[in-house]
C-alpha cells in the first residue's frame, strides 16, 4: 500500500520505502485525507448533475471525472508545496475556496426536496408577474371601452325616451301617433343601438383577448422559468434557511462538516509536525548548499581566466612571442 500512497501524493515509492515507520505512516495519512475531498466531488458532482440539473449519466460521469482529477491535482500540489508564508497563505486561501465551493455542491443535492419547493415558489411569482403585466397592459384599454359603450348606451337609451315621447305625445311636437318625426327619431335611435352594440362587441373581444393573452403569459412564463438552473437553485436555498432558523441551523451543521472534511488537507499539512525523514532531507538540503557555497568560494581564489577564456590565451601568447623576439 506504501506504493501506491507514495504515488497518490507525488513521491518515489522507491525513495519512500527507506523511511521510517513514523514517516511512512504520514505518507498514508497524506493520501487517505487527500482521497476525502476528491471522492465528496465525484459524488456531489455526478449527483448534482444528474438529480438537480437532470443531465444524462454519461455527461454527469464525465463532470463528475473531470472535478475530482482537478480536486485531486489541487490537493497534491497543496500537499507538496513548501515555501514563505506567501505560499502558505495562498494554500489556505485555496483549500477555503475548494471547500466553499465543495460544501454548497453537496448541499444542493442534500437538500434538494427542500430547494425544489422554494424554486416552485418562485415559478408561480413569476407566472402572477407575467399575468398581472398582461392585465395592467389591458386595464387601461378596457377601462377607456367601457366608457365609450356606457356613452353609447345612454345616447341610444335617450334616443328611444325621445321617439316614445314623441309618438306618445308627452314630447316633442306634442303630436301623438307614429308620424314623419317619430320615425326619424326612431331611425335615429336605431343607429345609436347598432353603435353601441358594435362598441359592446369590442369590448367583449378585449375581455377575450385578455384572457388569451393571460393564458399565452402563463405559458410563456412556464416555459421560460428553469428550475434546475444552479444560481436560481443556490439563491433558493439561502433564502430558504434565511426564513427559517431551525433550517439555518441544520444547514450550518452539515455545511461545517462537509467544510472541515474537504479542508481537511490544509488541516492536516498545515498541523502536522515534520517527520524524522523530512528532517533529514532539509538537513541534507542545508548541507549540500553550504557545500555549494564552499566549493564556490575557493573557485575565485583559483580561478585563472586564461585556463578558460580563448582571448585571455591568446593575449598571453602574443606577449610571449614578443618578448622572445626583443631578446
Amino acid at each position: 500500500m506504501l506504493k501506491y500512497y507514495s504515488l497518490i501524493i507525488g513521491e518515489n515509492p522507491e525513495y519512500t520505502k527507506t523511511f521510517q515507520p513514523g514517516s511512512k505512516r504520514k505518507i498514508a495519512l497524506y493520501a487517505n485525507c487527500m482521497m476525502v475531498p476528491v471522492i465528496l466531488w465525484f459524488i456531489s458532482t455526478f449527483l448534482l448533475i444528474r438529480h438537480v440539473l437532470e443531465g444524462s449519466i454519461f455527461y454527469a460521469f464525465i463532470a463528475a471525472t473531470i472535478s475530482s482529477l482537478i480536486i485531486f491535482l489541487i490537493e497534491r500540489s497543496i500537499i507538496m508545496s513548501n515555501g514563505s508564508k506567501l505560499i502558505f497563505w495562498f494554500r489556505i486561501l485555496l483549500g477555503f475556496l475548494v471547500a466553499s465551493l465543495g460544501s454548497i455542491s453537496m448541499d444542493e443535492v442534500i437538500f434538494k426536496h427542500d430547494i425544489d419547493n422554494q424554486v416552485a415558489k418562485y415559478k408561480q411569482d413569476e407566472i402572477n408577474k407575467a399575468v398581472k403585466n398582461v392585465e395592467e397592459d389591458f386595464s387601461l384599454k378596457i377601462a377607456n371601452q367601457q366608457a365609450v359603450v356606457a356613452q353609447k348606451r345612454d345616447e341610444w337609451n335617450q334616443a328611444l325616451k325621445d321617439a316614445k315621447s314623441e309618438a306618445d305625445g308627452t314630447g316633442g311636437s306634442g303630436r301623438k301617433g307614429v308620424d314623419g318625426i317619430t320615425r326619424i327619431k326612431m331611425s335615429i335611435a336605431s343607429k345609436l343601438e347598432a353603435d353601441y352594440i358594435s362598441e359592446n362587441l369590442k369590448l367583449s373581444a378585449l375581455q377575450s383577448n385578455l384572457e388569451s393573452e393571460r393564458n399565452n403569459a402563463k405559458l410563456k412564463a412556464e416555459s421560460d422559468f428553469n428550475g434546475n438552473a444552479l444560481l436560481i437553485r443556490i439563491k433558493a436555498m439561502f433564502d430558504l434557511i434565511a426564513q427559517d432558523k431551525f433550517m439555518m441551523g441544520v444547514y450550518i451543521l452539515f455545511t461545517l462538516f462537509l467544510f472541515c472534511l474537504e479542508l481537511l488537507v490544509v488541516l492536516i499539512k498545515a498541523g502536522s509536525k515534520n517527520s524524522i525523514d523530512e528532517d533529514l532531507e532539509k538537513a541534507r538540503e542545508a548541507l549540500l548548499i553550504r557545500k555549494i557555497e564552499k566549493i564556490l568560494a575557493r573557485s575565485e581564489l583559483f580561478y585563472k581566466p586564461e585556463n578558460s577564456v580563448t582571448s585571455v590565451q591568446q593575449a598571453n601568447a602574443m606577449m610571449r612571442q614578443n618578448s622572445l623576439t626583443i631578446f
